[in-house]
């Protein structure tokens, strides 16, 4: 039997592992915050907010089920743990359509976020309020990946460079197709 020190969780940076310890106390973090904003709501008998913020809790762990379900664990703890340090933007996701096993692509589709997340984060004005979404669509034969960011790019030839080199290998996941603005960037990746 394997003692809670040997345990490792794989989190958002490729070289950094979770120790149980360190995931437990993040996952208490994060819901002691949930529980504060819904004792102040109640404290201020917003109860519309209350059944908001209780409703967004249903949302947030139904999609961790959903990533999840998808068969990828080093690629779902990536996403699970992204907002666990420090960003220039901040991160959310959402999984739609029905549950598959993608587990033959799990280091490549983590590899090539790790990528992204690190290209993002430095083309990224760390003065504006940036905010990335990550939606996994399972709706159709094939699944997609709709990466939208909206904020404020200090460098975006960086980030368009990398975007061009990166679609035009053959290197898998395959960018279907990603637009970079000033404000907005859009990425598309498949997995057939």
């Amino acid at each position: 039997m394997l003692s809670i020190d040997t345990l490792n969780f794989r989190g958002n940076d490729m070289n950094k592992n979770w120790s149980t310890i360190e995931v437990l106390k993040h996952t208490r973090h994060d819901w002691l915050n949930k529980i504060q904003l819904i004792k102040g709501n109640i404290a201020l008998n917003k109860i519309d907010r209350v059944n908001t913020i209780i409703e967004e809790i249903v949302i947030d762990a139904q999609n961790e089920t959903h990533l999840t379900n998808l068969q990828i664990p080093t690629f779902a703890a990536l996403i699970m743990t992204l907002n666990w340090e420090p960003h220039k933007y901040q991160f959310d996701y959402d999984v739609v359509g029905d549950i598959r096993n993608l587990s033959n692509y799990d280091s490549k589709l983590t590899e090539w976020c790790s990528q992204f997340f690190a290209i993002l984060e430095e083309a990224v004005d760390e003065m504006g309020e940036n905010h990335l979404s990550l939606t996994i669509d399972c709706s159709l034969e094939e699944t997609r990946f709709f990466f939208d960011f909206s904020g404020i790019l200090k460098d975006r030839e960086y980030l368009t460079n990398w975007l061009t080199r990166i679609s035009q290998s053959e290197q898998f996941p395959q960018i279907t197709e990603y637009k970079v603005h000033n404000k907005e960037v859009s990425i598309t990746i498949h997995i057939a």
